[in-house]
Parts: C-alpha cells; structure tokens; sequence
C-alpha cells in the first residue's frame, strides 16, 4: 500500500496591491489537523506557511516528484488567486504568495505561482491518485490542469485512480475567502471530512461526497450565487479521501434531521416555513431520537442548530416573492428595469439564481403572467416573422445610420475595414462597460440574461452587416437553435461548437487559434464568445453564458418595435 501524502499551503501576507489574509492560517491548521488525524485523513501531512513564490514552486515540483504510482498526494491552498495581466482573452489562474504585488491594478505575474507549473507537476508525478483543493478566486480557472487518460481504468473503493480538483469557486468568481477565521470553503469541507458529507456506507468518504456536501452547504446558507467546484477524471469523483467517521449517535441525528429538512426544501418551495410541521416527518425524528439514545435537549439543539440556515433561506424566498409580485402587479411579466433591480434584490439577499427562477415560476403559473404586448409593428406586405431579430439569408438588416451610437464608431471602422480580431475584442469591450464593469472582467449571468435590447441589436446588426450575414449573434442563435438550443454540456454543445467552428478535432479552441478570415471561417464564428462564458475553452466548468445571451436575444427579438 503506498503513502498518503500531503502539501498544505496558506498564504496570509502579501505585496502591494492584495488585501492580506489572516483567515488562510487557520485553514492551515485546521485542515492539517483533520487531514493527519489517523482516524480520518490519515496522512503524512508537510504545512508550508506564508512563502514566496520561488518557495512555493520548488516545494511543489519535489512534492510530486519520487513519487510511486500507489501513492496517494493532496494539495491544498488557501489564498489569494489572479487570472494574471494578460487581458481577457489571454488569462490564467495564478497563485499568489508573499511576494507577489500589483502593479497599476495588474498582477506582477513573476511573482505569482503559475497554474500551467501546477499542471506540469502533476503529469509528471507517477502517482495515480492526485487530490487538489484550491480555497482562492477563480480557482475553477484550473479546469484545464486535467489530462485524460487513453483508456478505462478499472478501480475500486480503495484503489480509485485519478486526479480530481475541488475549487472553491468558479472560473470566472471571486471565493468567498474570509479576513479572519476559516473560510467558508475550508470549514465545509472540514465539516464534510469530521463525518457530516459520509454517504452512509463504505469505509471512506470519497471526492464526490465531500463536494456534494459543500456545494449544498453553500446552498442553504444562501450562497448559491457562489458554488464551489468539483473537476475530475471519471475516476476522480470516488478518490478516497478521509476514512468514515465511527458510530456516533449526534451525527446519526443530525443527518436525520437534514435529510428532512432537505426533503422539505426541495419538495415544497416558497410553501416551507423553514418548520418541521408535518406529523409523519415529527414522529420519524422522535422515534429515530429514542433508538439513538439521544435526550429531548440534545436533540432539541440538534435541530435548532441544522434549521437555522433554513429559516433564514425560507424568509429570503417570501421577500424575494413579495418584491416579484410587486414587479408584476399590471398582470404582465418584468420588464427590462424591473428586472434590473430584481436582479441586485436577488442578490443582495445572497439567493441563488435557481432559487429565484424557481419562485418566478411558482408565481408566473399561480398569477396566470404573460408577456407585455409589443409594439406594433410597421404595416408590411410581407409575412410577420415572430423571430424576426434572426437573419436567415442574407441580405443582412437594414440598418439606417440614425440608428448607431457615437459609442459603436470605433467597431464599425474595424469591422469596415475587416479588421475582425480587433473588433472582435472592441465587442467585448463594448459589452462589459455596458453592464458597469470594466476592462479585464467577466459577465455573469445576470449581466447577459438583463443585457439592453437595443445595445444587443446594434452590436449584432454592425456584425451582420459588414461580415454579409455571415457573422453576428443573431446568427449564433439561430445555430444553436439548429442543435436544439442546448442549456448544458452535452452531444448538441459539441454540434453547436463544431458548427460554429469553435471546437476542432474534438477539443475547443482559445482566440490565439481562430483565423479571423471571413472567407475561410464558419457561418456564425464570430463574435467569439470566450470572453462571454469561460467553458467554451475550459471544458468542466459550468456552462451558462452563451445560452443566457441566446435567451436574451429571443426576449429582445420578441419586444422589440
């Protein structure tokens, strides 16, 4: 049997431009103490604290080198991460340690631990069972550290072989990483390894488990607008990572107790009081307290402390009800500015954005919404075409100069010029400063899903125009509907990607790879969407973007005058 090894890093102390945090030592200490705790992680464990960056790398590369194919490694690191200096299309997740700083609002990035240096180390090591935990921002970012295998590798419960990376927040988010105490990642996962994530049978609690219980912790303490990551190998998820917690009769009840109050969540909606008051749910804890042994006080304590994050999470959704029916008290959906502000009220409740859709349609079904009517449009011979913001043939729209801002004027001269890698990038620019972010930034999906009606036109309709209906979002759309108008990572994402010639010979491609020559590319390549939704590079990581801006281009398609 090889060894269980660990690297545990946390850096609190950092150069000009980074906040420090003094949280990321206790996320040392407390992760190292669950992680060599022979009953439970049971591994070797070697803590490294507040280093700089030449440290950092030389620490790391003899952490997986020697290494023997049973061995069994896990990093871990707490700290400040950065998508680096190189603009949005060029970024990639660093580590920052002590001596890296900013210069201008920039990472320096020579003085940060590069993600394609954690890569190389890991495809070197000859061990088959690599675990990274990553508690920084954007550590979703490292999707693309994963190198699959030729084949299936056979495996099991003790011998899962694999690599698997637990983030704590996406590719394109900002970790919810404490100034001081553990943060919120590491203290659920700490949660998870002291028994609360055990699946309830087998002697290990496994990768997919640890993460399933995070993600829903976060869930239910109403941070659903920041999940955590899970990036793996098929064989990745079932990597053992602590041993099953012994026979405790709390932590049998707790898990009673949750898994009830899960039930409820889940099954009744904007219904649940955040109460257990159902008489069957009441007698299955009772009778569960009295074969567990556990005292009416104790177990009265039990159920305070596991109810809390529901009662909490149950009044968001009554208040974000309220302010929805407020929203669409002349009997007809949201508009635009409603929108907007039930958006910023969505999230300065800390709700996540499947929780609030959920509850809009509860009540667009309970109040019987529909859509406001449009304005009529002008009298034409032709057919009226419900979809008609969608070019089919060309010739593109037509486009009376009245129409464009002063603000386009830069993209139109590229695009007139056919300079489409430029444009392509003043697109990008155009779009974030739009939704009041800046230059180096990501969209969220609130951002694409409220992006302006007339905005969107006009940046489509300059793309039509120049590329000869070639080219736009419009024309994006309309392919993806092709191949079924695809809402997750599946065979019709790939056709779409195939199609629009953003994925070749099987894997998706960075900007540095696209041609940009309108001859030779594919109908409906551009704009390049990486800038829009990471995944469409960095496969693993949650997809959303592309289709939040299909979405939006219907709902403006379908208003507009």
């Amino acid at each position: 049997m090889g060894k269980r090894l660990a690297l545990v890093v946390g850096i609190s102390e950092y150069g000009e431009g980074l906040e420090p945090l003094p949280g990321s030592l206790l996320d040392v200490q407390a992760m190292q103490d669950v992680l060599q705790n022979p009953d439970c992680g049971a591994f070797e464990v070697q803590p490294l604290e507040n280093c700089d960056r030449a440290i950092l790398e030389t620490t790391i590369e003899q952490f997986f080198r020697g290494r023997a194919a049973e061995d069994v490694l896990l990093l871990y690191f707490s700290g400040h991460g950065d998508l680096g200096s190189g603009g949005i299309l060029h970024q990639q997740l660093h580590f920052c340690t002590r001596d890296t700083y900013k210069q201008q609002g920039r990472l320096v990035e020579s003085r940060a631990l590069s993600a394609s240096f954690l890569k190389r180390q890991m495809e070197m090591s000859r061990s088959q069972q690599i675990i990274v935990i990553l508690d920084c921002c954007y550590s979703g970012a490292i999707a693309d550290l994963l190198k699959k295998g030729d084949g299936d590798i056979d495996f099991n419960e003790l011998k899962a072989r694999g690599r698997v990376i637990l983030a704590s927040s996406s590719a394109t988010q900002v970790a919810l990483q404490a100034k001081d105490g553990l943060s919120l990642y590491t203290r659920y996962l700490i949660e998870g390894m002291a028994g609360a994530a055990y699946p309830g049978q087998g002697e290990w609690i496994a990768a997919r488990s640890l993460h399933d219980y995070a993600e829903r912790r976060f869930e239910i303490e109403s941070k659903g607008g920041y999940p955590p990551k899970i990036i793996a190998e098929e064989t990745g998820y079932n990597l053992p990572i602590v041993r099953s917690p012994k026979p405790d009769p709390t932590l049998a009840y707790r898990q009673a107790v949750d898994r009830i109050f899960q039930e409820l969540d889940q099954d009744l909606g904007l219904e649940f009081s955040g109460a257990i008051e159902d008489k069957l749910d009441r007698g299955s804890l009772d009778t569960r307290r009295r074969r567990l042994n556990i005292s009416p006080e104790d177990a009265k304590a039990i159920e305070a402390q596991v109810q809390q994050p529901y009662l909490v999470r149950a009044t968001q959704r009554r208040l974000y009800a309220d302010y929805f029916k407020t929203a669409v008290e002349n009997g007809y959906l949201s508009t635009d500015r409603a929108r907007r502000r039930l958006t910023e009220i969505r999230q300065n409740l800390l709700l996540g954005e499947e929780d609030a859709a959920r509850i809009e349609q509860e009540l667009v079904q309970q109040l019987n919404l529909k859509s406001a009517p449009a304005v009529p449009p002008p009298v034409s011979s032709a057919p009226a075409d419900p979809l008609s913001f969608v070019i089919t043939d060309p010739p593109f729209f037509p486009m009376p100069p009245k129409q464009i801002s002063s603000r386009y004027t830069q993209l139109e001269d590229l695009l007139k010029t056919q300079q489409w890698r430029e444009a392509d990038q003043e697109t990008y620019r155009l779009m974030i400063t739009t939704v009041g972010k800046e230059d180096g930034q990501w969209f969220d999906r609130a951002d694409l899903e409220n992006f302006p009606c007339e905005d969107l036109r006009t940046l489509d309709q300059l793309w039509v125009k120049y590329s000869n209906g070639k080219w736009g979002f419009s024309v994006q759309k309309r392919i993806w509907r092709e191949c079924g108008s695809p809402m997750e990572y599946n065979d019709d994402w790939k056709k779409f990607g195939d199609r629009v010639g953003w994925r070749k010979g099987g894997n998706w491609l960075n900007t540095d790879k696209l041609t940009y020559d309108l001859e030779k590319c594919l109908t409906g390549e551009f704009p390049w969407v990486g800038w829009v939704f990471w995944v469409v590079v960095r496969e693993g990581v949650y997809l959303g973007g592309f289709s939040s801006l299909a979405q939006r281009l219907v709902g403006c398609s379908t208003s507009q005058s």
